[in-house]
């Protein structure tokens, strides 16, 4: 029995587990898919998501990849133009844009050393419910038999599904 299960390893499901995993809680992070992968998405890390990253000691690891600060914006509209940096936040006013490929697995593995148990090529079949609550899932590992894991809560941060 877990305290929370988190369906989806990206972006949102990661740093989920990774906090609550980092408060004690007995977390089970899954995906469907393994890491590096991409996704069709990009994700532009603004400086109150960058002062997060620097907060929880990822920042260095999204620099390291070589993905270049983004210190100035422009919008160019046709009609009006947008130029400018942000206020500083926590240090820092810079952007950043790293591939999917780099952010995603940066915090898949924090999550991992915060203590969650991530179960990666784990497609989730189904939800399970008691009294109307979703109570855990059912589903496998690749080439796997089916699992059943229950939890007081269980996310879905698994973006369109």
């Amino acid at each position: 029995m877990y305290d929370v299960i988190m369906v989806g390893a990206r972006c949102a499901g990661a740093p989920t587990a990774m906090l609550l995993a980092q408060r004690g809680h007995r977390v089970l992070l899954v995906d469907r898919a393994t890491f590096p992968s991409d996704t069709l998405s990009t994700h532009f890390i603004k400086p109150p998501g960058v002062a997060m990253l620097r907060r929880w000691g990822l920042l260095g690891q999204v620099i390291a990849s070589g993905c270049p600060p983004v210190p100035r914006f422009r919008f160019d509209y046709g009609i009006a133009v947008l130029a400018g940096s942000p206020p500083p936040l926590d240090g820092g006013a810079e952007s950043y844009a790293p591939r999917r490929t780099i952010l995603d697995t940066i915090l898949v593995e924090a999550a991992a050393r915060a203590g969650a148990e991530v179960r990666l090529a784990f497609t989730v079949n189904e939800l399970l419910t008691d009294g109307g609550l979703v109570s855990g899932i059912r589903g496998h590992a690749r080439g796997a038999a089916t699992q059943t894991e229950r939890a007081h809560l269980v996310v879905g941060a698994d973006g369109r599904h």
